[in-house]
């Protein structure tokens, strides 16, 4: 039998990490599935991101196809939502998994109250 080599670079798992890696496009995910749409409340949400690489992360994600921008000028100034596409809604389920997973499996007792809080109750 003849082995084959895994192709790293086609593999599904590597490309899904791929497209959600990074520090702030995961929690960015969470909080537009859970209606966290707007610039300012996601940045309120993460204090600890700045304008710019909030910015950038939302740009590539819009570019990925994960999330798309709709700006409303009914009123002054424009504002400006961020909703998932259907391939960013797609990732609903695995992002709440990836959430809970981490809270079971990462965090200390005053850690994991602490992440609780931040449950967003999406009923």
């Amino acid at each position: 039998m003849e082995a084959k080599e895994y192709d790293t670079y086609s593999c599904p798992v590597g490309k899904t990490i791929e497209l959600i890696s990074g520090r702030w496009k995961p929690i960015i995910l969470y909080l537009v599935q859970h209606d966290i749409n707007r610039f300012g409340l996601l940045q309120k949400r993460m204090p600890k991101i700045s304008r710019k690489v909030l910015t950038e992360q939302l740009r590539e994600m819009e570019n990925q196809g994960l999330i798309e921008r709709e700006i409303r000028v009914s009123s002054y100034p424009q504002e400006v939502f961020y909703f998932l596409t259907e391939k960013g809604s797609s990732l609903r389920g695995l992002i709440d998994q990836i959430f809970n997973w981490g809270i079971v499996n990462l965090l200390d007792d005053p850690s994991r109250k602490r992440a609780m809080d931040l449950v967003i109750d999406h009923n």
